[in-house]
């Protein structure tokens, strides 16, 4: 029988996205991140950049530090073996019988030298990759604005729309019992049903292919996404042991961590790509109640190719929301908003009329390839092995949606476009 935790319990959780061979023996490492140590820390200048505007917490000195260090230790186990194959192949052609007695010690010592070093090898790369290089940020993309967000697109709110007076709708048909607990009834509920359906519809009719995903999640995907542990609820299986490090969590089949694990050690033909897929299903969140989420999620094959879909998945944003009777704004969110993954991001923020100002409803992010890297996520030209360029991001959340929708006296009736099953 299976507990749903909020939060670890106390428990101690190393990383379960890299591990080291000592821990590799008593866990199963799923997944092996590609480590892009060149491109990460060829230029460090660029990395301080990016994270002195990003305004993210990773001190590049130290990292500096143990870079050297791991350099350092992995240099002196490569010369060790190189040493004791030097010293095998002495061995093997050795005729004096005195020599090759002194020959087989020093390469016994050779071997005991290299397992030292291994063992202490297990620390350094532990606290260099595992706590360190996996921390850093993606690239910041050239339309990331570097201090504060930029309006790159605005629809005025409609100045004729007949709206229910004297009657809070939000009030009627939304009873809520806590942060965490919802019941919806009349429009809400309806809205509730149709609004993801006829949000994947938009998306279908634009040539995106309609996937269902599930509702969990393991630990070393949580991280690969960068995503904070502490925002997912943790399920406790049976028998599980305490050291264990891979865990499960409940994350929902509307949230990007339900597509990563389809796509995590995927090789795909290069005629497959572009990808373009929508999924809906629940997300849940920690501290708030659980929403039904459209998720879209596409892949190319290079950054050019990427940024076109970009703006091709902006345009179809843009045609489910020009159907609602309410006003919106595209942002281009700055460097210190983005999400360490995120290379740039665009936010879709409706004009809550009622009170006067603008609330986030969905958000679409780029990751160039730094996502697959981590995932594993590959096809290949000839013999050469490359990783997709990565889009995806949140279409609507039917609370949040359905919540400024009703605030605003708008109803189901001010919906055409939504009505798919005729009369109530």
């Amino acid at each position: 029988m299976l507990s749903i935790l909020p939060k670890t319990n106390g428990r101690f959780f190393s990383s379960a996205l890299y591990l080291t061979g000592d821990k590799a023996r008593e866990q199963f490492a799923v997944l092996v991140p590609y480590l892009d140590f060149k491109h990460k820390l060829g230029d460090f200048e660029r990395l301080k950049r990016n994270i002195r505007l990003r305004k993210h917490q990773l001190d590049c000195d130290n990292l500096k530090h143990q870079w050297e260090l791991y350099r350092d230790v992995e240099k002196r186990k490569k010369d060790i073996e190189q040493c004791r194959v030097d010293l095998q192949k002495r061995i093997q052609q050795s005729v004096c019988k005195e020599e090759q007695q002194q020959l087989k010690s020093r390469a016994i010592l050779a071997r005991d030298d290299l397992k030292r070093l291994k063992e202490q090898s297990y620390k350094v790369a532990d606290v260099f990759i595992a706590n360190n290089f996996l921390s850093i940020p993606n690239d910041l993309h050239e339309r990331t604005p570097e201090e504060r967000e930029k309006c790159i697109h605005e629809k005025p709110a409609p100045t004729v729309l007949k709206r229910t007076s004297n009657v809070d709708l939000m009030q009627e048909q939304l009873e809520e019992f806590g942060p965490t607990c919802l019941y919806m009834t009349g429009d809400a509920a309806w809205m509730d049903l149709r609004l993801p359906m006829h949000c994947c519809e938009t998306f279908r009719q634009n040539n995106c292919i309609i996937f269902c995903n599930p509702d969990f999640v393991r630990s070393f995907l949580v991280e690969a996404a960068m995503v904070s542990k502490e925002s997912l609820f943790l399920v406790r299986e049976e028998d599980e042991p305490e050291n264990k490090v891979n865990l499960l969590h409940l994350c929902g089949g509307g949230s990007l961590l339900s597509f990563l694990g389809y796509f995590t050690k995927l090789s795909v033909f290069p005629s497959v790509l572009p990808l373009r897929l929508v999924a809906s299903g629940k997300r849940y969140h920690f501290q708030k109640a659980q929403s039904n989420e459209v998720q879209a999620f596409g892949a190319c094959k290079t950054a050019q190719e990427a940024e076109n879909m970009f703006d091709e998945m902006v345009q179809i944003y843009k045609q489910f929301y020009d159907q609602l009777p309410i006003g919106y704004r595209i942002v281009q969110v700055a460097a210190p908003d983005l999400r360490p993954i995120e290379s740039m991001r665009v936010d879709f923020e409706l004009f809550d009329d009622r009170n006067q100002r603008y609330v986030k409803a969905a958000e679409l992010g780029y990751y160039t390839d730094f996502l697959s890297k981590r995932i594993a996520f590959i096809y290949h030209e000839g013999k050469v092995q490359h990783f997709p360029h990565v889009i995806a991001g949140t279409v609507m959340s039917s609370v949040e949606l359905i919540k400024l929708l009703l605030s605003n006296g708008i109803t189901l009736d001010d919906l055409p476009m939504m009505d798919i099953f005729g009369e109530k």
